[in-house]
């Protein structure tokens, strides 16, 4: 801070500088320095009144009101001081004592500095990392905001900014811990570059001071350089006159005999150099165009060739300079291997350019035949007259190669060599537009059934190996004119054209048993494969593409479900492909649903039986799905769809995260805990678990107690460990589970030992019918026994009569869930969603 006080009596840097300046420009230049410190302050006050208020404000119930009110009346007392300060230095003339005003302004900005730096002290909080930064920001932005005031003169700014900035920044540094110590690093690093900033703008402003005197001298010498100039000139211009009055009979004589000379001179060189010009223009473009080029005369004879016309036909100009165009280059349909030879002998008479529209080859001087694309013009003169010819052509060998590779890329699987799908969806559609009961085709569908099985244990080099191996397999049973293409992954198609169905299931089963018999070596390991084919005889016309591989497809599927390794011949009356037809069509709705917002959540009231078994209400959130009419489709229809094809965990993914925006939104009381279903995919997916801890984290909901998770009795036992692990993750947040529909499956109470639940639901139909069926009564009885020993609490599903409640309710069941206490109804919808 001392050496803010100190540089009033050191030179400043444009004082040492070989005395550019008097003393009384250097004081001037001080003077103006003092007065942009004064002239700019009276903003800045301003704003510290206002920043004071907030930082009071937001600090009053944090810290000791006593304290801050000293603090903030401390504040506006030295704001009021500093102001009185400056209007004195305005009413004034300072200029004589700008010393003295500047250590006066210097001391108010040390004061305010300390000010500002005793709040970083007292209102600093250890506890609250917010208010924390929120004191760093206004530190550093007072900081910041005090730098283009302050540095007009050297020194003020660090006057300021050390008292200010360094008691909060030890403050933080000392909390210990990386956070705060980056934070202290961090203020460290913002002073220092503020500083450097600052001293770079001093620098400025006093060379903008400084060279205001030195212009002043610069212009003087300037104009007294330019009376002297004038001076000069004039004597000059008398001196020339009179010699050029001497000089100008003389000058007239010999200028109008030179005057035609150089009129004729000047007109024979601009011909020549355009004649010059125009001919190396020609040369050179000629030289350095990109196709091979030969000019001839009238008479047919070569004039020029180009080194692109050398290099492609393997004449060297010499040999060929001269001579007849038709003698030396021989051009020849591709096709008819007719000679153009009417082009070449006579390519004077062309009245307009000629191009070469078919495929032509060009004989060289070695024999070759190359393919070239050609075009012969006229050369005419200014009498319309011919003179010449100009042959261009190209060598077209690598565009065709390159053409030719790209059909085949387009159109070929790069991992098999077979033909790919584009390119056998292309062949199909050809098939299924010219198909007749009269001349029948086939369509094979082909899957294999333990590619999976090679991938997982040898990994993916593995899988491409035995893919192009059972390509080969392949190609050895089928027909010669038959299209073999591999469809994406581990699938294959086979179009079978002019083939009766008979003939189709001779070859569908030679495939089979060719892959059947085929043994994988990868390695140390061997594998067997086999091979699933759906087979679609193709003999009506109409039939769409996507139709005809739906229905290979649905074969293909049906074959598995039938065993696997069998051939599956489609028929329109197939009741399992009807049904495989009809989940197909779900797949799109169920994939429009979940991207528009078609699906709704309800919620059906769980209702306690006994007093005190939960405070508050409990509900079960359902599914539906709204159709473009408007009503609403029970899960029962789609829901098979979903999960056969892999849909149904993106739903439960949608329900969890259509449940915790609703919760978030929610303003008013309603169901205190929330039941969600999961699937069984979704307990094996090892995605699913990670997303639904990450979005019950991230939700704004209050406590996680307010959802209970219900799994499915068959999906726990299916794979007891990871059910498991996926409660205690889910446990540890707050939410609970409930065993669903227990005694519709394996029912078995041994391993409900293993399994964390909270609640077990007894199957509706056992519920139902225990009025009519002693059995269903005495196993419902048995459930609530063992839930109430294992410290369970039991819900009765189904509920539909009063009677069944009343019995429910004696035999002791905490819960009951049916129509008697009410039907689903919808839950409300999250702001904005569909």
């Amino acid at each position: 801070m001392m050496r803010a006080f100190k540089t009033l009596k050191e030179p400043y840097p444009f004082e040492a500088s070989a005395g550019i300046l008097t003393r009384d420009q250097t004081a001037a230049v001080t003077a103006g320095q003092v007065r942009l410190l004064y002239t700019q302050s009276s903003s800045a006050f301003t704003a510290v009144v206002l920043i004071a208020c907030v930082v009071a404000h937001v600090f009053w119930g944090l810290a000791d009101p006593a304290v801050v009110g000293v603090w903030l009346a401390a504040t506006l007392l030295l704001t009021l001081v500093r102001t009185g300060l400056v209007r004195s230095y305005r009413r004034s003339s300072p200029d004589t004592e700008s010393p003295i005003w500047a250590r006066r302004f210097l001391w108010g900005i040390v004061l305010s500095g300390c000010v500002w730096g005793f709040a970083g002290v007292l209102f600093f909080i250890p506890d609250s990392a917010i208010h924390q930064i929120f004191l760093a920001f206004v530190l550093a932005g007072l900081a910041a905001g005090a730098m283009s005031t302050l540095s007009s003169y050297r020194g003020a700014y660090l006057a300021y900014m050390l008292p200010s900035l360094a008691p909060f920044t030890v403050q933080i540094m000392g909390q210990g811990g990386q956070l705060h110590l980056a934070m202290g690093l961090l203020l460290v690093l913002f002073a220092a570059l503020m500083l450097v900033i600052s001293r770079r703008i001093h620098e400025t402003l006093t060379d903008s001071l400084r060279l205001r005197f030195e212009n002043g001298d610069l212009v003087r010498e300037l104009m007294a350089s330019r009376d002297t100039q004038e001076a000069v000139n004039r004597e000059l211009t008398i001196q020339i006159g009179e010699r050029e009055r001497a000089e100008e009979s003389l000058k007239a004589a010999h200028n109008a005999l030179e005057q035609r000379v150089r009129e004729r001179t000047r007109e024979l060189d601009a011909s020549n150099r355009s004649l010059v010009r125009e001919k190396e223009l020609f040369r050179v473009t000629m030289e350095s165009i990109g196709d091979a080029l030969i000019a001839t005369d009238e008479a047919g004879n070569v004039r020029f060739v180009n080194p692109v016309a050398e290099q492609v036909t393997g004449w060297q100009a010499d040999q060929i300079v001269g001579r007849p165009l038709a003698e030396v280059l021989r051009i020849v349909d591709e096709e008819s291997r007719t000679v153009e030879s009417a082009l070449l002998s006579a390519p004077g008479t062309l009245p307009t350019r000629t191009l070469g529209t078919k495929p032509c080859l060009l004989t060289c001087q070695d024999g070759r035949e190359i393919p070239v694309e050609f075009s012969l013009s006229p050369i005419r003169d200014g009498n319309d007259s011919s003179v010449g010819t100009v042959l261009v052509f190209r060598d077209v060998s690598a565009q065709r190669k390159l053409a030719q590779e790209l059909n085949y890329q387009a159109t070929h699987d790069e991992l098999t060599g077979l033909v790919n799908r584009r390119e056998f969806e292309r062949r199909l559609s050809r098939v299924l537009e010219a198909a007749g009961p009269t001349d029948p085709h086939a369509l094979l569908y082909l899957d294999l059934d333990q590619f999976k099985v090679v991938n997982d244990q040898c990994g993916h080099t593995a899988g491409d190996e035995l893919l192009r191996q059972v390509a080969v397999q392949l190609q050895s049973r089928i027909r010669t004119r038959d299209t073999l293409a591999r469809l994406g992954g581990d699938e294959f198609g086979v179009l079978l054209e002019h083939c009766p169905l008979e003939e189709a299931e001779r070859v569908a089963q030679g495939v089979r048993e060719v892959v059947q018999n085929f043994r994988f070596a990868w390695e140390d390991k061997s594998f067997a494969i086999a091979v699933t084919i759906g087979l679609l005889p193709i003999s009506t016309p109409g039939m769409s593409l996507a139709a005809a591989l739906g229905a290979a497809d649905a074969a293909c599927y049906a074959a598995k479900e039938g065993g696997r390794n069998r051939v599956h011949v489609y028929q329109p009356d197939d009741q399992d492909l009807l049904k495989r037809h009809g989940d197909m069509r779900w797949l799109p709705r169920i994939q429009s649903a979940l991207a528009g917002g078609h699906f709704r959540l309800f919620l059906q009231p769980i209702l306690p039986l006994q007093p005190g078994s939960v405070d508050g209400e409990y509900g079960e959130v359902l599914l539906r799905l709204c159709d473009a009419e408007g009503r609403d489709i029970l899960p029962g229809a789609f829901l098979p769809a979903a999960e056969r094809y892999n849909q149904v965990v993106s739903i439960d993914r949608w329900v969890l995260d259509e449940l915790l925006s609703y919760l978030e939104a929610k303003t008013v009381p309603g169901h205190r805990r929330y039941a969600i279903n999961l699937s069984a995919q979704a307990l094996s997916d090892e995605n699913f678990l990670d997303f639904a801890v990450e979005r019950i984290r991230r939700s704004k909901v209050a406590t996680s107690s307010a959802l209970c998770f219900e799994i499915n009795e068959n999906a726990a036992i299916a794979d007891l460990r990871r059910v498991r692990q996926f409660i205690a993750a889910l446990k540890e947040l707050g939410c609970c589970f409930a065993l669903d529909d227990f005694g519709a499956g394996f029912s078995s109470f041994g391993y409900l030992k293993s399994l964390d639940v909270d609640f077990l639901k007894i199957d509706g139909r056992l519920v139902r019918g225990m009025r009519e069926n002693p059995v269903d009564q005495a196993m419902v009885e048995s459930i609530h026994r063992i839930g109430h020993v294992m410290g369970l609490q039991t819900i009765a599903e189904w509920v539909e009569t009063r009677e069944l409640a009343q019995d429910l309710e004696a035999m002791g069941i905490e819960f009951g869930q049916g129509y008697y206490w009410g039907e689903p109804r919808p839950l409300a919808s999250r702001p904005g969603s569909n």
